[in-house]
């Protein structure tokens, strides 16, 4: 029986319908497919476990940090698509280097290939709405039988609101400043230049780097200052085991009344171990330590010193990255009197040799002047 044409149109239809049906889904599958895909490439443990397994050290302590909830890619890459094309073309040359191990290590931050803090920081904080003063408390501990603390309490005049009212250290934002660092690490400012209302700039350079300032070479190469320039390491921070181990003890996560504790752990951290496997060996000598000498307190005290041998084995992870060279030493963080020497006590203008105030490197025991007063008072 031959088939009519309406019947063999009618096959025709739903072949076809079924071929836009079927492309459809597959289309919206593979839209979402390709979301999921890009969203978790995009997440913090793609970033620190699957592609840039060899910024382990970096992954490490962005875990720890204030910014542990705060994606890699809101910002390494921050929002747009061209940024994010931009991020994949500059990530290149770094597949290469790590199939040939070629990396420098420690990694380097990328300062170049981040955007500018008004695209990401300032997403979240508003630097204009940050004023007043803040006092910290910081306590640090003897290397004594008893953990003797010593707590110093320090002024910040943290400053801020709009540029023309603006004060404090948050002044730097709200003004319209900018310099010229001759390092990529931007450690080393030659000059700096600070914007008034009138469109006028005022100078001050470093006496030591003036034969080497041409007005080319600041204008290819100043930049305005911005937060990254003083919270360079807002997330990725490198501390010294001292400093977690005073935080530890502080914080209750080591009993401070361990005898002589603050210095095993210090001894047993730092210098930084060859690996891993030997900073715990170090650490699990403590317990002998407090069998042999203490052990009326091994017995009374075993929770505690189980928790504290944990805890100094946990500050070991955080500070033992011995394969890429990591440390506090070699990730500089600007929020100290070294980031902010780099122009205070540095630069000064050329007509009156006016300085803008100098600051101590040091971190023993400071005098008081009335540069401090700049950004510090007395609580």
């Amino acid at each position: 029986m031959t088939e009519s044409p309406e019947a063999h149109e009618r096959l025709h239809r739903k072949r076809l319908f079924y071929l836009l049906g079927s492309g459809a889904i597959a289309i919206m599958l593979l839209v979402i497919g390709t979301y999921d895909l890009l969203e978790y490439m995009e997440s913090p443990e793609f970033c620190g476990q699957v592609c840039h397994v060899e910024h382990y050290p970096e992954w490490t302590v962005y875990k720890e940090s204030t910014h542990s909830e705060v994606s890699c890619t809101e910002c390494h890459i921050g929002s747009g698509a061209s940024y994010l094309v931009k991020s994949k073309i500059s990530g290149v040359p770094q597949i290469f280097s790590t199939l040939f191990h070629t990396y420098e290590k420690p990694f380097a931050t990328p300062l170049v290939d981040l955007r500018p803090a008004r695209d990401t920081c300032e997403q979240c904080h508003r630097p204009e709405r940050f004023s007043g003063d803040l006092v910290r408390y910081y306590t640090t501990h003897l290397e004594d039988r008893k953990n003797t603390p010593t707590t110093k309490a320090v002024g910040f005049k943290v400053g801020g609101g709009q540029s023309e009212v603006a004060s404090g250290i948050h002044w730097h934002i709200a003004a319209e400043l900018w310099y010229l660092p001759l390092d990529d690490k931007r450690q080393e400012i030659a000059w700096a230049g600070v914007v008034d209302s009138d469109g006028d700039t005022k100078e001050f350079i470093n006496p030591d780097k003036a034969d080497e300032l041409t007005p080319e070479l600041i204008k290819a190469g100043k930049r305005q200052m911005d937060c990254i320039d003083c919270h360079n390491r807002s997330t990725h921070v490198f501390n010294s085991p001292e400093f977690l181990i005073d935080k530890a003890l502080s914080g209750g996560q080591i009993d401070n009344s361990l005898p002589y504790i603050s210095k095993k752990g210090l001894a047993a951290l730092d210098p930084i171990n060859a690996n891993i496997e030997q900073a715990n060996t170090k650490v699990e000598i403590i317990r002998n330590f407090y069998e042999t000498n203490y052990p009326d307190i091994y017995v009374e005290k075993a929770d505690q010193i189980d928790k504290a041998i944990e805890e100094l084995k946990h500050i070991a992870v955080l500070t033992t990255f011995p394969i890429m060279e990591a440390t506090w030493e070699t990730h500089i963080n600007n929020l100290s009197h070294d980031g902010c020497a780099r122009c205070h006590g540095t630069l000064e203008t050329e007509i009156g040799n006016e300085s803008i105030g100098a600051v101590p490197t040091d971190t023993g025991d400071i005098a008081y002047t009335e540069d401090c007063e700049l950004c510090h008072f007395r609580p």
